[in-house]
């Protein structure tokens, strides 16, 4: 595999560390911009659902720009997002800010994934988005914590600073290490794109995989309260649990779907997906204080393992429906990503007040049983692959 993979692998975990980080420094905010902590909160709703709607028109409208450029550019507009969040006066210019930070989050992502195919040979491909992916991965294990500390030695806007520094580096990294990488030929629309019925069934296979995973992420905590009685420090080490699993499965993930069918590999994530969202809800319900928070930390790695792997695979499985136009495809990938996760958070919610901590991994394993029904078509017809693409880049 081409050793410049791992510069895009740097470029999403910049990338990834700014979009857990927040988290970790709400209360800060919210506490500095004089409103409540459920109104700071809409700024993660509000990245999520810029990236959704704005990333397929931006990949869109710079197709025919070289990627490399698209990549520096992206990373240089993010770092400047970053910097007016550090320094931004009241509540309306950062979230302003996490608007730009939404769109130039979503001109590096997909194309990154698409730059990392185009890199290497067709049969590394599957390894290749692997490593770019478990940049995101990574960022959740160290990237986050460390902007956390940081916030918490230096204040909230310290966090966007060192974002902002880290974007800085990384766009230099791109300019010195990346080779250029050819424009992609000029293929359909999104809308012929969307037509093919394997890609449908694809997005609807990451929408499942992210609804499913966020729905309880995004409330992990009143869940780990009620099973284990273990606060914050708990809950974030489990994080970074969960983190580590997926950080692993990021690693390994790429060999294996060189050798097993991608379909194969789908339904055993999602499968362990509802197994261990399941025995979640049991642990919750029962809350057995001890046994549940010694049980906690296997479950939450491989959890972490489980969703990255279904993430990756369908990174993949898009990647080869579609190989004329990836940046394309990965792009609306990434913004179903982002709309599963905003409506996981949203149900998830809905979950918890109607039904408590129990209903939220309860809800989440039915989504991950119901999304196991979309793994379907998942190479492309005979027909449909280029004859240049041949072999098909995925194993049946």
């Amino acid at each position: 595999m081409n050793p410049r993979v791992y510069v895009l692998a740097l470029a999403t975990f910049t990338v990834g560390t700014e979009g857990y980080v927040i988290a970790g420094v709400l209360p800060e905010v919210a506490h500095s911009m004089h409103v409540s902590v459920s109104v700071c909160g809409q700024l993660v709703t509000v990245f999520a659902l810029v990236y959704a709607l704005g990333g397929p028109l931006l990949i869109g409208a710079f197709r025919r720009v070289p990627p490399k450029s698209v990549l520096i550019g992206a990373m240089l507009a993010f770092a400047l997002s970053n910097a007016l969040a550090a320094c931004a006066p009241d509540y309306a210019v950062l979230a302003a800010a996490r608007v730009l930070a939404a769109l130039s989050a979503a001109l590096l992502a997909a194309p990154a994934a698409a730059a990392a195919a185009a890199l290497c040979r067709p049969q590394d491909m599957p390894n290749a988005i692997a490593v770019t992916a478990s940049g995101n991965a990574l960022a959740l294990t160290l990237g986050a914590p460390i902007g956390t500390l940081i916030g918490g030695l230096l204040g909230w806007r310290g966090t966007f600073l060192f974002v902002t520094v880290l974007a800085l580096v990384t766009a230099l990294m791109l300019v010195a290490l990346l080779p250029t990488v050819p424009v992609a030929p000029v293929g359909t629309g999104r809308a012929e794109l969307l037509r093919n019925p394997a890609v449908r069934w694809s997005l609807l296979t990451t929408f499942g995989v992210f609804l499913a995973a966020y729905c309880t992420y995004t409330y992990l905590a009143p869940i780990v309260e009620r099973a284990t009685g273990m606060g914050s420090q708990g809950v974030a080490a489990l994080m970074i649990v969960f983190g580590a699993g997926a950080l692993l499965a990021g690693r390994t993930i790429g060999r294996i779907l060189v050798k097993v069918p991608v379909a194969r590999v789908l339904r055993v994530a999602l499968s362990l997906m509802a197994l261990l969202l399941a025995a979640i809800a049991v642990g919750t319900a029962w809350h057995p204080r001890t046994t549940a928070a010694i049980a906690a930390f296997p479950v939450l790695f491989c959890l972490g393992a489980a969703w990255c792997c279904g993430g990756v695979s369908q990174q993949t499985r898009i990647a080869a429906l579609a190989p004329a136009q990836r940046s394309l495809a990965l792009g609306v990938h990434f913004s179903v990503q982002f709309l599963g996760v905003a409506v996981g958070g949203a149900v998830g919610g809905l979950a918890l007040s109607t039904g408590g901590p129990v209903a939220v991994p309860a809800l989440s394993a039915l989504i991950a049983c119901v999304s196991l029904l979309s793994v379907r078509r998942t190479v492309p017809e005979p027909a449909e692959t280029p004859a240049r693409e041949a072999p098909a880049t995925i194993p049946r």
